[in-house]
């Protein structure tokens, strides 16, 4: 009797189990929804968190500290910037140690990539704010550079570059929660020195609650 059998036979018979275009085609989604949910750079509490800070409490006190200045004459309190840009920074800080586990052992052209996109955010902002000091050279009042221009043109410039790159990366919900972040922002403008801040802040910050809650939803049907 034979008991070790033939082989070539075994090994045949293991290649035809182990292709099956079905099983792996199972697999390889099964793999591609766990990496997802672990490394997902942008998971719903820190955008929640996020959104809460900046949007919310940031945006919020500069709105607080100019509640009443009829006619707007002075600009924000430090106080409030202060507030506003420290939690900017906080977000910035937590956002970057997310993304960068997240992204540790990529390289290559993904890696280029990522930093061309970074070049190009930092175009954005750096060319808003510039514009921003220099209509306050030109002698343009506190009410449209700080009121109206601070909190929703450099925001937009911002925002557009992050909605073409989901465009071109094909990510409609990102694309989504970009364009209407920047409705909102533009809207607002319309409401004058309050409503730039105030409603900037409580609508991008909805917009970003709603962004969250979408995650979630994706997440449980993966």
């Amino acid at each position: 009797m034979n008991v070790i059998g033939d082989p070539n036979q075994a090994a045949s018979a293991g290649e035809e189990a182990g292709l099956d275009p079905r099983e792996a085609v199972k697999i390889l989604e099964q793999a591609k929804r766990q990496a997802q949910r672990q490394f997902n750079p942008q998971p719903p509490l820190l955008v929640v968190v996020g959104a809460a800070l900046v949007f919310l409490f940031g945006y919020g006190a500069v709105w607080w500290s100019m509640r009443d200045q009829h006619p707007y004459s002075s600009g924000p309190a430090l106080w409030s910037l202060a507030v506003l840009y420290g939690l900017i920074a906080i977000s910035a800080i937590a956002g970057s140690v997310v993304f960068g586990r997240a992204q540790s052992g990529v390289g290559g052209r993904a890696r280029r990539q990522q930093q061309i996109q970074g070049v190009a955010f930092a175009a954005a902002g750096i060319g808003a704010w510039v514009v921003e000091g220099a209509l306050r050279y030109r002698g343009v009042s506190f009410e449209i550079v700080y009121g109206v221009y601070g909190p929703t043109v450099p925001l937009i410039a911002l925002i557009a570059v992050a909605a073409g790159i989901n465009a071109m990366r094909e990510s409609w919900l990102e694309l989504g929660v970009c364009i209407g972040i920047i409705a909102v922002a533009s809207v607002s403008t319309f409401f004058g020195p309050l409503g730039a801040w105030g409603l900037t802040g409580l609508g991008c910050c909805l917009v970003l609650l709603a962004y969250a809650a979408a995650l979630v939803v994706q997440q449980r049907r993966a």
